[in-house]
């Protein structure tokens, strides 16, 4: 798999970074995790995953992945691949601007998008959300709240051909990254 990226997109706790590392391990892709920006801010906050975030941040944030967008588009060798996850909003503008960027990296790039909407079940999602490793990573960790932001937030609505749906209620990880590589590869 070269020159592609795959852009995982779904609610908290849907297992996109799981799948993201299994993605990486069997191709040698490279990481972008939301978090890997996100964190530069919520470590310096201490947020704990449970209390709201100030509005802020956000604005903070888009500077962090603007750059590393930057980064991908024009320093890295046109052969590397990545793998980005996130979780997009219909409802907020800002996340279709996001997916916009990423969009025009991969057309800047020649590369092929794979975006890949996640979605499980709320009892998948309930026993994930309030595990220790997601607390270690500063994400979200209240149950209640992310299923209450599950069912009021429709996730970003995306057009693409390239589009790929996976319900990760009783996928294992590493049959959903088969599952995407194989979709990857068919497109190219």
């Amino acid at each position: 798999m070269n020159n592609t990226i795959i852009y995982l997109i779904g609610h908290y706790g849907v297992g996109k970074l799981t799948i993201a590392r299994e993605l990486c391990a069997i191709t040698d892709a490279r990481l972008f995790d939301n978090h890997l920006v996100n964190n530069v801010i919520f470590s310096l906050i201490r947020t704990d995953g449970k209390m709201p975030l100030p509005e802020r941040v956000w604005d903070m944030i888009e500077v962090i992945r603007d750059q590393a967008l930057l980064a991908i588009e024009e320093l890295t060798p046109l052969e590397a691949s990545f793998v980005l996850t996130n979780c997009l909003l219909e409802s907020d503008p800002g996340d279709r601007a996001v997916y916009d960027k990423v969009e025009t990296v991969a057309t800047r790039r020649g590369s092929i998008l794979v975006p890949v909407v996640l979605r499980a079940s709320d009892a998948a999602h309930a026993a994930r959300i309030p595990s220790p490793e997601r607390a270690e990573r500063l994400k979200q960790t209240d149950a209640e709240g992310a299923l209450l932001k599950r069912r009021s937030h429709e996730l970003l609505r995306i057009d693409h051909p390239n589009r790929l749906d996976l319900d990760t209620t009783d996928l294992p990880p590493s049959e959903a990254a088969r599952l995407i590589i194989a979709h990857a590869e068919r497109l190219a």
